[in-house]
């Protein structure tokens, strides 16, 4: 009963009693709870932890498929590879970059259990169609939220709206803790779960429960120390403020680079009537190398010239890395492809998601400028150095 208690109920345990955490810990969960709308929210050292965990609560397991997309930071795949699961990568939409709910469709098998959407770079995945799939097809969701804290689908918080949700503090985020992360559920039994994984697993182990009961509760230590969470409470605090700040300057950067040979502004969620409340993580235009006259490489290069460095995203799609394309990921038999033992086996070749391989390999751009505590004025010398470059495109070119 103690597990399944709420977040907010959790915190008016008695303090010597240290299963849910700290008093800080405990704080925490509660007011990142009703920050979130959820009854349940608990730290843990990681969102890739999370991820895992969150999984591995809703008894996703070995030779389960997990549809995620080509897109996101190498955590996502990895993770879901924890409790033996087959990631099943899809393709993403070309102007939110989030997982595209027909391509999910297309990859439903009688062995998918589990879908984990990526609300990237703070855009946010159409959870509608996406949660109308899930429900249909019997499938758990488990939102990847490390990049949208804070947005929302309709009146709903991101990471609420599946059957658990998970998000990142790590220093690049929104708000951080240094390391750290948080899941988030409605679920008493996901909650319960989740709290036993992430605490070794050490009251779950008696004779009297069943296989069901252990099923996935290999426990760890995945525990959210004390003293992060005393910062994650502070940095929540600020929450809204920072994400203002983010907005505002990802609007500045809009409007000041509208109209540039080559580059492309994809439209903001927030433009019409939709139901999403982006949050910009980050800015993010695409390329268009015959429009601009210059590559991406080019062009970057000369914004780190201007002292603006401007990244091209992550540095390959998920299944291209070496993990996904040889399939080994336990021991040297290819675990956990080959312990599933279930034909047809998963391929991870090129061009398997082209979208988000045409995304990463020649039109991301993303700048990181946007982020507390940046000022209009920084905003203006992005805009005056792109405009510098473009200028100077034929010179560019002849020196190249």
């Amino acid at each position: 009963t103690t597990l399944r208690l709420t977040s907010a109920e959790a915190l008016a345990v008695d303090a010597e009693w240290h299963f849910l955490g700290g008093p800080n810990v405990r704080a925490f969960a509660a007011e990142f709870a009703a920050k979130m709308g959820v009854d349940y929210a608990i730290p843990i050292n990681s969102a890739t932890s999370g991820i895992s965990t969150a999984l591995g609560a809703a008894r996703v397991g070995p030779g389960d498929e997990v549809i995620i997309p080509g897109i996101s930071f190498t955590a996502t795949s990895s993770a879901v590879l924890m409790f033996n699961s087959i990631p099943v990568f899809v393709d993403v939409d070309p102007l939110t970059f989030c997982i595209d709910p027909t391509e999910i469709e297309k990859a439903i098998t009688p062995r998918t259990k589990a879908i984990v959407p990526v609300h990237l770079a703070g855009n946010i995945c159409d959870m509608d169609a996406i949660m109308a799939i899930a429900k249909r097809h019997d499938l758990v969701v488990v939102e990847d939220s490390a990049q949208a804290i804070g947005a929302s689908w309709g009146e709903a918080k991101t990471g609420s709206i599946g059957d658990a949700g998970v998000f990142s503090f790590q220093q690049s985020k929104n708000i951080m803790t240094g390391e750290g992360g948080m899941i988030v559920t409605n679920d008493p039994e996901i909650a319960r779960r989740a709290r036993l994984i992430i605490n070794h697993g050490e009251v779950i182990f008696h004779e009297h429960h069943t296989n069901e009961d252990l099923a996935n509760m290999v426990g760890f230590n995945f525990r959210l120390p004390e003293l992060c969470a005393a910062l994650g409470r502070a940095q929540l605090a600020k929450l809204d403020k920072v994400n203002a700040w983010r907005t505002r300057n990802a609007e500045i950067l809009r409007d000041g680079l509208a109209q540039i040979p080559g580059l492309i502004l994809p439209p903001s969620q927030r433009e019409g009537n939709g139901p999403a409340n982006d949050v910009p993580h980050m800015f993010v235009a695409l390329h268009d190398a015959a429009a601009m006259g210059i590559s991406r490489d080019v062009f970057v290069t000369a914004l780190a010239a201007e002292g603006i460095p401007v990244g091209t995203g992550y540095v390959r799609t998920l299944y291209a890395a070496p993990l996904f394309s040889k399939q080994v990921a336990y021991g040297a038999t290819g675990c956990p492809w080959q312990c599933a033992n279930i034909p047809p086996p998963q391929t991870y070749e090129a061009g398997l998601c082209p979208t988000s391989e045409r995304l990463l390999e020649e039109q991301f751009l993303w700048f990181y400028h946007i982020a507390y505590s940046s000022t209009e004025a920084d905003m203006n010398d992005v805009i005056a150095a792109v405009r510098k470059v473009i200028d100077n495109r034929e010179a560019l070119v002849n020196a190249t």
